[in-house]
């Protein structure tokens, strides 16, 4: 038997309790700088200040004093704000400090992954997987940032604890009008598992059967 389907599945805010602020210090030679950044990657934010003023990255100093719970969405989403502050800085020869309000970050920064996975799959009329072919979908926003390797883990956990004897994956970002998702804690994991989870509980009720039944008829055995 053969089904096709489609999951949905949405965003999630990061809802870090710090919200993104930075403090960028001018030093007196040269146009060396001194940031100190709530970030998850401080190279990161040195390198893209570096870039956005055109200098070199040693004279960037980016510092990190503590970060609690980023949960991701501050691995990548830092050298924004770091890079329109440090040019403030840089122009005004003055330190600057500007810290985003809980509105305007969850506008700008972005989110988890939403995923559209569709499905096609055969399966015996008792419930036992023959073969599937999936694609995911993942809404990356205005920019690349790191749907790549968010799309490359989904594709990589899909199956789950489930064995397809075969399978057919294909992973793609799509570009939208919306702020540049990034990082998130489980990377993509999460949305190729949960992908999985929702098929069997579609197939489940299409044939009749109870979908736990299905799971354990289809687990990886050892050996």
């Amino acid at each position: 038997m053969i089904f096709e389907g489609t999951c949905h599945i949405g965003g999630q805010e990061h809802f870090y309790l710090e919200t993104h602020g930075c403090l960028v210090v001018p030093k007196n030679e040269d146009n060396e700088l001194e940031i100190f950044s709530s970030t998850q990657n401080p190279n990161e934010v040195q390198k893209e200040i570096a870039i956005a003023l055109g200098i070199s990255m040693n004279r960037v100093v980016c510092r990190a004093k503590r970060v609690g719970g980023g949960f991701g969405g501050k691995e990548s989403r830092g050298g924004n704000l770091a890079a329109v502050t440090s040019a403030a800085a840089l122009k005004l020869k003055r330190s600057v400090r500007c810290v985003l309000d809980r509105a305007d970050d969850m506008i700008s920064t972005g989110t988890r992954h939403p995923f559209l996975g569709k499905y096609k799959i055969r399966i015996t009329k008792d419930g036992y997987f023959k073969a599937i072919k999936l694609d995911l979908i993942n809404n990356g926003g205005s920019s690349l940032d790191l749907s790549g390797p968010v799309a490359d883990r989904a594709l990589n956990h899909c199956d789950n604890v489930y064995k397809f004897p075969k399978a057919v994956l294909n992973g793609r970002v799509a570009k939208t009008n919306l702020a540049s998702n990034t990082a998130f804690r489980g990377f993509g994991g999460p949305q190729g598992m949960m992908t999985t989870e929702m098929m069997i509980t579609e197939i489940a009720e299409k044939l009749n059967l109870d979908a736990n039944e299905i799971r354990q008829k289809n687990f990886y055995k050892e050996n």
